[in-house]
């Protein structure tokens, strides 16, 4: 029986539809639906994503649109630019939006995922490592080539792992789904 074709969330935090963050993601997009993947796209900015409560606890009745979105996908990137040596206000609000998903039942637990920052004026080890490690505790794994950052044309290689980003994550979700990795705590 052949296997669905990995199901695959590209998200944009950048407010603009052309500059660099844009342009990195959707070499990842065209490479991902090149090798068969389903990708949907979701730009931070037409969500109008407002402050997490940080109210804890909080059993989860229904998903938003964007957090069924990641739930639904195999794996996700996120394309950002830097501001102020960090990640934009609209990338933080998304990201503690997703607390409910790991406070019922880790479920972005599995997910395969990978990180494109374009950062010309610094920010991008910072932004990764957060990005990564946030992630992280919400269960979510990384193939290799995960960690992308762009500073500007003299970054060729950028360009070619955002291509490569694609392969790396659609190689992995296939390899998890073969083995049946059980990342959980069950023993």
């Amino acid at each position: 029986m052949p296997s669905l074709p990995p199901k695959l969330l590209a998200i944009n935090s950048s407010p603009k539809e052309s500059g660099h963050t844009a342009h990195l993601l959707k070499l990842f997009i065209d490479s991902a639906q090149a090798l068969g993947a389903q990708v949907k796209k979701l730009d931070l900015y037409e969500e109008h994503i407002k402050p997490y409560s940080g109210i804890l606890g909080k059993k989860l009745k229904k998903l938003n649109h964007f957090q069924k979105a990641l739930v639904e996908a195999d794996g996700f990137v996120i394309a950002t630019p830097t501001y102020w040596f960090n990640e934009p206000g609209i990338l933080k609000n998304f990201i503690d939006s997703l607390t409910p998903l790991e406070e019922n039942n880790w479920m972005l637990e599995g997910k395969v995922a990978g990180f494109i920052v374009y950062s010309p004026e610094g920010g991008e080890t910072e932004v990764l490592e957060n990005l990564a490690m946030t992630f992280n505790q919400m269960g979510v794994a990384f193939p290799p080539y995960s960690l992308i950052f762009y500073r500007g044309p003299q970054d060729k290689w950028a360009i070619a792992d955002s291509k490569l980003l694609a392969k790396s994550i659609i190689q992995q979700i296939a390899a998890q789904k073969q083995l049946k990795f059980n990342w959980n705590y069950d023993y």
